[in-house]
């Protein structure tokens, strides 16, 4: 294990009774270059083995350089509205610095699984803590020590596509209960 990462048995994000849950995407956020502020937008281009067109991370290749774990950031709303709380602010999630701000999704569920995001299948590879750059640029005295053991989740891409606001996100090979026909 490597320092950063966190261990399952300490994840305090989202954690449900049961297995079925029922996420989404809640925002995206992307920036062209390190240190610079993220911009919200409505969807990404996601590439395997690259990133999301656009950001800071899109690289030519990050299994040449042995870094999958670079292409895709994740993290529960859930956990940035408890960290507002803890700190009595108001936390916008662009300032976090994470591609993807999910809602109902327990990140945890998706360690070293395979998942969906809209039409698009990634692989979660790993939890991780939030680091001191993210302080210094959301400007939000705190905000690491508030976010240590939930501070999202480090993910691959396996299939191309375009991931947008509001895309529903399943375990791979289960159908969001968004997206079942109704009666």
């Amino acid at each position: 294990m490597v320092i950063w990462d966190t261990p399952p048995e300490l994840w305090r994000g989202l954690k449900l009774a049961d297995s079925s849950w029922h996420g989404l995407v809640a925002s995206l956020h992307i920036t062209a270059r390190s240190g610079e502020p993220m911009t919200s937008v409505a969807e990404l281009r996601a590439i395997p083995d690259r990133g999301f067109e656009g950001d800071r991370f899109f690289h030519a290749s990050w299994s040449s350089v042995g870094r999958p774990d670079k292409a895709v950031t994740l993290i529960e709303e859930e956990s940035l509205v408890a960290a507002a709380a803890e700190l009595k602010t108001e936390v916008i999630p662009r300032d976090i610095r994470r591609n993807i701000v999910t809602r109902g999704v327990p990140l945890i569920q998706l360690l070293n699984r395979e998942f969906t995001v809209g039409g698009v299948a990634m692989r979660g590879l790993r939890l991780f803590e939030p680091c001191m750059p993210m302080e210094k640029l959301s400007g939000i005295p705190g905000i690491c020590r508030a976010l240590v053991h939930r501070g999202g989740l480090k993910a691959t891409i396996l299939i191309e596509g375009v991931v947008r606001v509001g895309d529903p996100i399943a375990l791979r090979g289960e159908t969001p209960a968004t997206l079942l026909p109704s009666d």
